[in-house]
């Protein structure tokens, strides 16, 4: 059996993503990898947090949620989580896209973004997945 899937990582979407760093860094022990990528009001856009030199959670501000899903809810409920794929082929990354999608209501067509190939999927047991077929392995935002 072949590997088709690199890494995977943890994302989440918190009010207040400044504390939580400072909070998952101290309860956690782990330290930040390189500078925070902040938007014009100096909230998170993306921060790694690491330990032992490999990724543990990323963290975004609640707003860099995407809009296509929030909406969707009812009742306000927004995910707070995410799981991040990064794949090694596009045949892969289609495979996994079409078995997750089937019974989902919430998906993301697949999409380039930059030279990624990228499309978000909530499963049909409302797991929030982020897919992607990285061109460049050595981003800052592929974990290590």
């Amino acid at each position: 059996m072949k590997n088709s899937i690199s890494k995977i990582g943890n994302h989440v979407y918190v009010k207040g993503g400044t504390d939580a760093v400072s909070l998952y860094k101290e309860a956690f022990k782990l330290d930040k990898n390189g500078e925070p990528w902040l938007d014009d009001d100096g909230l998170i856009i993306y921060q790694q947090l690491e330990r032992n030199g490999e990724l543990f959670l990323s963290i975004s501000e609640d707003k860099h949620l995407p809009d296509e899903f929030i909406k969707e809810y009812p009742d306000n409920i927004r995910p707070v989580m995410l799981f991040c794929v990064y794949f090694q082929n596009e045949d892969d990354f289609n495979e996994a896209f079409r078995l997750l999608k089937t019974g989902s209501k919430r998906i993301s067509e697949p999409r380039l973004e930059g030279n990624d190939i990228i499309c978000e999927v909530f499963d049909k047991f409302n797991v929030f997945w982020h897919l992607r077929v990285p061109k460049d392995w050595n981003s800052p935002f592929i974990p290590r």
